[in-house]
């Protein structure tokens, strides 16, 4: 994984750093090692990504006129995915700040860069995968749209295999940009899961509160997300509370909790048809993405 990202001057002075593993860095001490191992880098051209490696880990460094950009990594990262992202880090850092710093005209007040730390999080860690899975009919797609505050079809359309909405994590107030994935529910796409369900951060499982529902939706956390991914946070959608005969969240929540996925399942009681349930939906989405970031 990246350890951790830092956009410097050649005088050693560290613009906007961004640490992505568990331990404590200090940047002075960073910043001067890096001032001094600048003198090294003055023989690439502004267009290579050059890399080095310790015996913990792999360092690559870029120049940008008389900026740096220094990525440290685990020995085993992959060099073309590291590439890539310091290449389009370092495409967008000069569209939005290379005209100030080229003008002069900046103060030395790094914080102004504090607004690029969301754009570098989501190049680096990628946007938060959010999959809405369960069988057809019970409302996942209303449910996309009543998180994205677009109009409510009360008319069943199926979902054809999967589909891809990206999502601002600005009105959740939350440090990264979020991609909702709305899976088919019908029987023929069904077998598409295991593979789509590949990088989800968090997994809505939709259910209609039917008894019925509920224990077939149990059996798809045994035997999809038990089995190949247990360490994505499952939350449950008691959607279509307002019809009769409809099981309560806290029902619906014990027969899921026989699958003995550790962190239980909590499970929300939902009217996707009713705008007013917005706010719940984003709260749920709010406190469930920062528990994983």
């Amino acid at each position: 994984m990246i350890q951790y990202l830092n956009i410097l001057t050649k005088g050693g002075k560290s613009l906007l750093f961004r640490n992505y593993g568990n331990s404590d860095v200090d940047r002075d001490l960073l910043a001067g090692f890096l001032s001094a191992f600048s003198g090294f880098m003055k023989e690439i051209s502004q267009s290579d990504i050059k890399s080095t490696a310790t015996d913990e880990f792999k360092y690559y460094y870029t120049i940008i006129d008389d900026i740096i950009i220094v990525v440290c990594t685990d020995l085993e990262d992959d060099d073309a995915t590291v590439n890539s992202k310091i290449t389009t880090t370092r495409v967008k850092f000069i569209e939005k700040y290379g005209e100030l710093l080229a003008s002069g005209k900046w103060t030395g007040n790094r914080a102004i860069f504090g607004s690029f730390e969301k754009e570098i999080d989501d190049i680096i860690l990628g946007a938060i995968k959010v999959s809405i899975i369960g069988v057809g009919g019970v409302g996942k797609t209303t449910l996309l749209h009543l998180i994205c505050g677009k109009d409510i079809d009360l008319e069943y359309v199926p979902t054809i295999n999967v589909d891809i909405t990206p999502f601002d994590g600005k009105e959740l107030d939350v440090p990264r940009s979020i991609v909702l994935w709305d899976f088919a529910g019908q029987k023929n796409y069904r077998s598409l899961w295991r593979s789509l369900l590949d990088s989800t951060d968090i997994a809505l499982i939709v259910l209609d509160s039917s008894f019925k529902n509920v224990n077939y939706s149990r059996d798809i956390i045994r035997d999809i997300l038990d089995k190949q991914y247990k360490d994505v946070l499952v939350i449950g959608i008691a959607n279509k509370q307002d019809m009769p005969n409809r099981l309560t969240p806290k029902f619906c929540e014990r027969i899921l909790s026989e699958a003995e996925r550790e962190p239980p399942i909590k499970v929300h009681g939902m009217v996707a048809t009713n705008s007013v349930y917005r706010e719940k939906i984003l709260a749920i989405l709010r406190e469930a993405i920062n528990k994983i970031i």
